[in-house]
């Protein structure tokens, strides 16, 4: 079955133009798939690493992940997809 999942993942890979790989931020090395990079770098295809619950990270933990991805060739970005969905209540709940 495992197999299975993969066969399909490569195939939206294969037919893909830029790929996300979203991580956990309280451990992003235990989530990244080294795999997914290198096969999406054979089929020469772009992909970003998005480093997810970031809000639970210091500055310096952000800055050390930052340098520590930057320093492998892996372009990554932070985001909170929990103070994102405040943001957006917020201004639901400031409408008329």
């Amino acid at each position: 079955k495992n197999l299975e999942v993969w066969r399909q993942l490569w195939r939206v890979v294969e037919r893909s133009d830029f790929l996300v790989q979203i991580v956990d931020a309280r451990n992003p090395l235990l989530y990244y798939t080294s795999d997914l990079s290198t096969y999406s770098e054979e089929k020469k295809r772009r992909m970003m690493l998005l480093i997810n619950k970031s809000d639970l990270l210091t500055d310096h933990q952000r800055i050390h992940w930052a340098r520590y991805f930057r320093s492998v060739g892996i372009r990554c970005v932070f985001y909170s997809a929990k103070a994102e969905q405040t943001l957006l209540d917020s201004s639901t709940d400031s409408r008329p």
